[in-house]
């Protein structure tokens, strides 16, 4: 009898030693995981503080959404954008805050589950239903975010005036069918250029392509670099203003002439 119940004890303490070790196995797996989803590129420090130093442009954040509004008047028009995979919604105020000041664009930038947008790629539908005063809409995004504006551009096209790409392609089989402009660096060290190349067949066939020298992956957003990355051969703040040049531009003469 004591061995049995001796033997029962040390079957017991086997089973929990291992169940210690399963748990030391699955944390040693998922730590590097779950440090990688909690620490997402963010904005560089001062430069949200710069746009809400611009009295051109209000700056909220509800819900989950980034508001960048023109002070002085109803916008002309909307944008929602989907930030890059692993970066934050903030580290895109900077880029995007020239379409508010100078067009008089609101720019909606949403807050994605874990920073990815493939896990929200309608998101648009739920900014663009809550604010019923703006008629006339662009969807865009970065990188990854750009490939689920181009999934959700494919699907609404009736909701959209264009669709602006940065650093990004779609998936090969969706086809906006909305005006498109698609703007890349010549530094990118991220984006694949072959997949780029390939699927640039499924964009309209006026579509805007624009290409900014020396510009690398990373200065569409105002976060630093990442991994992967080539080193930018202009300034962030170059990078930036010839981006906006582009964008402003292209959507300025789409609003005019749609």
């Amino acid at each position: 009898m004591a061995e049995r119940r001796g033997a029962g004890a040390r079957l017991r303490a086997n089973a929990e030693r291992l169940a210690v070790w399963l748990l030391v196995a699955a944390l040693v797996v998922t730590a590097p995981v779950g440090f990688y989803l909690a620490t997402p590129a963010t904005a560089t420090p001062g430069t949200v503080d710069a746009v809400r130093a611009d009295e051109r442009i209000e700056v909220s954040r509800s819900d989950g959404v980034y508001a960048l509004e023109p002070a002085d008047g109803d916008p002309v028009a909307g944008l929602v954008f989907y930030p890059g995979g692993h970066v934050t919604a903030d580290a895109y105020l900077a880029t995007l805050a020239p379409l508010a000041a100078r067009a008089d664009v609101a720019v909606y930038v949403v807050e994605m589950p874990l920073q990815f947008a493939v896990l929200d790629p309608d998101a648009a539908d739920r900014v663009i239903d809550a604010h019923l005063g703006i008629e006339r809409w662009f969807v865009g995004g970065h990188s990854l975010g750009g490939a689920m504006a181009c999934r959700y551009a494919s699907t609404a096209p009736d909701r959209l005036e264009g669709l602006v790409l940065f650093a990004a392609y779609c998936e090969a089989d969706r086809s906006p069918e909305v005006a498109t402009l698609s703007v890349v660096g010549s530094a990118d060290g991220v984006l694949d250029r072959d997949t780029y190349r390939e699927r640039l067949a499924v964009l309209p066939p006026d579509a805007t392509l624009v290409g900014i020298e020396g510009m690398n992956h990373s200065q569409f957003g105002a976060y630093g670099g990442q991994p992967g990355d080539d080193p930018a051969r202009i300034g962030d703040a170059e990078a930036r203003e010839r981006l906006a040049d582009a964008v402003v531009g292209w959507v300025t003469d789409r609003l005019a002439h749609s």
